[in-house]
């Protein structure tokens, strides 16, 4: 009796014939094989690390479906946002850093990319998770002008000691995958 299967990897990409069942600008529900699935654009989470006062910068964010789920109000997150159209991710880490955190970087400063990940087998979007080490000379601040929605102007960034990360109460997946990946990366 066979126990375990091989993997088998695929250099080609697979022909995208799929049912579209319902869609508006944000999201997708598609039928493919059998599966149904929603497609959205690919998410990119930054976790910058000011490195001299040994800080963390995350979200508390004020989070529609998180409330209407738990009714709590807001929730420590990442600094996130969705892949534009003629957009890279990196273009796209830059580009939320500066809009949720104010942070503009100098000097080409480099981000650090881990490996994008999908959250689910029922979602086709990838996450892009960048860690940001920066010292001062690195960055200037300025007013984070947020997106423009509702949700963006009640939320806020806050910056955490990174001896306190044990007892940040992360409120999704992504958030707690970063708080426990960045042990490794300080």
């Amino acid at each position: 009796m066979k126990k375990f299967t091989k993997i088998r990897i695929s250099k080609k990409k697979s022909k995208k014939k799929s049912d579209i069942l319902y869609s508006d600008d944000y999201v997708k529900l598609i039928s493919y094989e059998g599966w149904s699935m929603i497609s959205e654009r690919d998410l990119v989470i930054v976790l910058p690390y000011l490195i001299e006062s040994n800080e963390l910068i995350l979200r508390y964010e004020y989070i529609p479906t998180f409330k209407y789920v738990d009714g709590q109000e807001y929730h420590v997150t990442m600094l996130s946002g969705g892949v534009e159209d003629n957009e890279t991710p990196l273009d796209t880490a830059i580009r939320e850093l500066e809009e949720e955190s104010g942070i503009i970087l100098k000097n080409e400063k480099k981000l650090q990319e881990l490996k994008p990940v999908y959250v689910s087998k029922g979602n086709c979007n990838k996450y892009h998770m960048f860690f940001l080490p920066l010292n001062e000379r690195d960055y200037y601040q300025v007013k984070p002008v947020g997106d423009g929605s509702k949700a963006e102007a009640k939320s806020s960034c806050i910056k955490i000691n990174y001896k306190n990360i044990d007892s940040i109460n992360s409120s999704d997946l992504i958030t707690e995958f970063m708080l426990l990946k960045v042990k490794d990366l300080v």
